[in-house]
């Protein structure tokens, strides 16, 4: 008995070919992925350093809305130390905010900021914003110093 082979080689080349396509339809498809991905890290990344790195003044909570321009950030006294006086925050691309207030040690205190952003944006786009916080030492008596965030804010627009 002879059987007919004529189109077996179509079929295996149809078969893998439609592999292949699969294949790449996959990989297209993780490397959108990923990027979302990417910025979540880097919001976990940053909302740990703000939470629990950075000293004196941590960062517990903040958002900001992509119109309008306000943004909102909850701030602690991480130091034993005593009370502290803010004298500024900068955050980029936000207006300064001069106001002076004094955070005992262990208190939060919301800050409301204007100007972040600028411009009118599109909610649910990233923002990464630098942050620098002046302050003062034993409740305006001591020495004026710096903070300066190694890590942004990092977070997408509400």
């Amino acid at each position: 008995m002879e059987f007919s082979r004529k189109g077996q080689g179509a079929t295996e080349y149809l078969v893998l070919l439609a592999v292949v396509l699969i294949i790449a339809l996959v990989s297209i498809a993780l490397l959108g992925f990923f990027p979302s991905l990417a910025i979540d890290a880097r919001v976990t990344q940053a909302n740990l350093y703000w939470r629990g790195e950075a000293r004196p003044f941590a960062i517990t909570d903040y958002t900001f809305a992509a119109t309008g321009g306000n943004g909102t950030i909850i701030m602690q006294n991480t130091d034993a130390g005593g009370s502290m006086r803010v004298d500024n925050i900068s955050i980029t691309s936000c207006a300064g905010i001069n106001a002076t207030f004094i955070v005992a040690s262990g208190d939060t205190r919301t800050v409301t900021l204007t100007g972040c952003p600028s411009t009118d944006l599109t909610a649910g786009s990233v923002y990464d914003y630098n942050v620098s916080i002046s302050y003062t030492t034993n409740g305006g008596s001591g020495i004026g110093t710096r903070q300066i965030g190694t890590k942004g804010l990092v977070g997408k627009y509400t």
